[in-house]
């Protein structure tokens, strides 16, 4: 998250633990990837696998947090049967994370990045609006820069034509006859042209 932060120049909010992010988590793996992932040694994956179990079904976890279910729900449009919610093993919701201060990086990482779906009540909710309308400006700035230097290309091949041209007319005579097959290509013929 930092390096979002330092990118946009948009100092990082302070935790509000709500607890959304321990109520209603949902990776971007489905539950096979991440189980093949932790089989295979993944950190991440073990430490998910470690703290997080799954919802039984997306009605379960909409009881929780209906916004978080709904929108990660219309992002996988195609394969909704694949998104799997969990909640973590050692949220209470009188005592809050019993594991804080053991807590493993994932948590401590969390979110991670601005485009992770958050409820809006998580206090980087809109941290992460601001981050996604900056990326979108940096993009757009991208798109400009990159129709600028088409642009530029296209001025520098004009010029060298102009100045091909120009040391053609400085060649104009009888003794050579000229003929443009591409702009920037020009055969010479001496004494002659033979097309007619």
């Amino acid at each position: 998250m930092e390096k979002w932060a330092q990118t946009f120049n948009l100092p990082l909010p302070e935790c509000k633990k709500c607890g959304t992010c321990c109520l209603c988590a949902t990776p971007s793996k489905t539950y096979k990837e991440l189980f093949e992932k932790a089989a295979a040694g993944d950190q991440f994956a073990r430490d998910f696998f470690s703290i997080f179990i799954p919802y039984k079904n997306h009605d379960q976890a909409r009881k929780i947090c209906e916004s978080v279910v709904d929108r990660a729900l219309k992002a996988h449009q195609s394969h909704p049967e694949e998104i799997v919610f969990y909640k973590c093993r050692h949220y209470h919701f009188e005592k809050k994370c019993t594991i804080y201060s053991e807590r493993p990086q994932l948590c401590r990482d969390f979110p991670g990045s601005p485009f992770v779906i958050l409820s809006e009540n998580c206090a980087f909710y809109e941290w992460a609006q601001k981050c996604k309308e900056a990326y979108k400006k940096l993009q757009m700035e991208l798109e400009d820069m990159k129709s600028k230097k088409k642009e530029l290309e296209n001025l520098k091949y004009q010029q060298k034509c102009i100045n091909l041209l120009t040391r053609l007319k400085k060649l104009d005579n009888d003794e050579y006859k000229f003929m443009f097959i591409v702009p920037s290509m020009c055969v010479v013929s001496p004494g002659g042209s033979w097309i007619k």
